[in-house]
């Protein structure tokens, strides 16, 4: 507030004022009355653009209120200008006790000064500083409102894209949910058709085989009828299994992996009761063997270390395909720690994994926010 342009100007044109005033009454001791001018100016520009420190402010405008005050009775003019600059200053003060004194203080000072200087203005003088005083205070008042409002707009504003960001999230989720269980649905589905309808047309032509075989020498016939049949339920058996093949996309058996994945997660969850949220990206290709067998053990032990060791309640698991890359996140809201212990078993052995598969482990906390583990691993094919 005090910086603004207005209270600078302000500052600016008592001190001309001031130094009109002293110079008109002091014509024999100009050299000595210049010093005075320059030395509050250049002690006021210190407080501008140096003095930080609340205590160091304090004692700066206790020093020149004390000198001022003496300076006032040996140069002469009107004592608010020697004052203003300091009464400004006062206002950035955070400490209150010590700045309502020093503002007590100064208005004493102008009030005593100008009773003892009698003159014609003597009563304006007088209250000139106070108004002063009352109308840099509702100057302060208004400041900080606008202060508080600005807080206040930015921590909207946050709030604005972090809900933003969780929509998104939320929809790139409920995208991968439904994604995920139309695959299932139609595995399923596909399974299904497999095992019934095409174990019976198989029973059936076998049976049929039977019968044409056996009614070959009693009745021609109804083996001949058998052996039509027989080629009718096989085209409809390769039909079958061809409609189980379109059905059964390819897709699936790129998330046999993460199914598998967020298997490891509910079966956590419902044995140890710690809520896990597992949100997985929609575009996928095939893990290796490999790199499944190592994210399985990885998923165990970051799960098993959340409650373990973080006493967590809730895990949020992140699974995300890049082009090349395949990243998978393990976020707990548990007690977390200052120092991350990279030399226990469990976290070694993370470690190790991730190097085996030329991964980039990444791991943070701090204490009262959790737990945060990030695996990087690139693609690799089938061998």
């Amino acid at each position: 507030m005090y910086k603004s342009k207005e209270l600078l100007a302000v500052r600016y044109i008592s001190f001309f004022i001031l130094f009109v005033q002293i110079f008109i009454e002091n014509n024999n001791d100009k050299f000595l009355s210049t010093i005075f001018i320059l030395s509050i100016i250049i002690n006021n520009q210190l407080r501008i653009n140096f003095i930080e420190d609340s205590k160091k402010l304090c004692l700066s405008v206790f020093i020149e209120v004390i000198i001022v005050s003496f300076s006032e009775c040996y140069f002469g003019g009107c004592i608010v200008f020697y004052l203003l600059g300091a009464l400004i200053d006062v206002f950035v003060i955070k400490n209150k006790a010590s700045k309502n004194l020093l503002i007590i203080m100064i208005n004493l000072i102008s009030v005593i000064i100008s009773i003892t200087n009698w003159s014609e203005e003597w009563f304006v003088t007088m209250f000139l500083l106070p108004i002063i005083t009352f109308l840099l205070a509702y100057v302060e008042k208004l400041y900080n409102s606008k202060l508080d409002a600005q807080s206040l707009y930015d921590k909207l504003r946050i709030s604005e894209i972090k809900l933003k960001e969780v929509n998104k999230n939320l929809e790139n989720y409920a995208d991968s949910i439904e994604e995920l269980t139309r695959l299932k649905e139609r595995n399923r589905i596909s399974r299904e058709i497999h095992d019934s309808v095409g174990h019976a047309l198989s029973t059936s032509m076998i049976q049929l085989a039977a019968m044409e075989s056996i009614s070959q020498k009693e009745n021609p016939k109804i083996g001949e009828m058998a052996r039509e049949l027989r080629k009718f339920i096989n085209d409809s058996l390769i039909d079958v299994r061809s409609a189980v093949r379109e059905l059964k996309s390819d897709e699936y058996d790129s998330y046999q992996g993460v199914f598998r994945l967020e298997e490891i997660c509910k079966n956590f969850e419902k044995l140890s009761g710690v809520k896990i949220k597992t949100q997985i990206a929609k575009s996928n290709w095939r893990l290796t063997q490999k790199q499944f067998h190592h994210l399985e053990k990885i998923t165990k032990e970051s799960l098993s270390n959340s409650l373990k060791h973080g006493k967590a309640t809730l895990i949020n698991v992140v699974i995300n395909f890049t082009l090349d890359e395949f990243v998978i996140s393990f976020k707990d809201n548990g007690v977390g720690t200052k120092k991350i212990l990279e030399s226990g078993i469990g976290l070694t052995g993370i470690r190790e994994r991730v190097q085996e598969m030329d991964g980039i482990l990444e791991m943070k906390s701090q204490e009262g926010k959790g737990f945060f583990i990030k695996i990087i691993i690139p693609k690799e094919m089938e061998g």
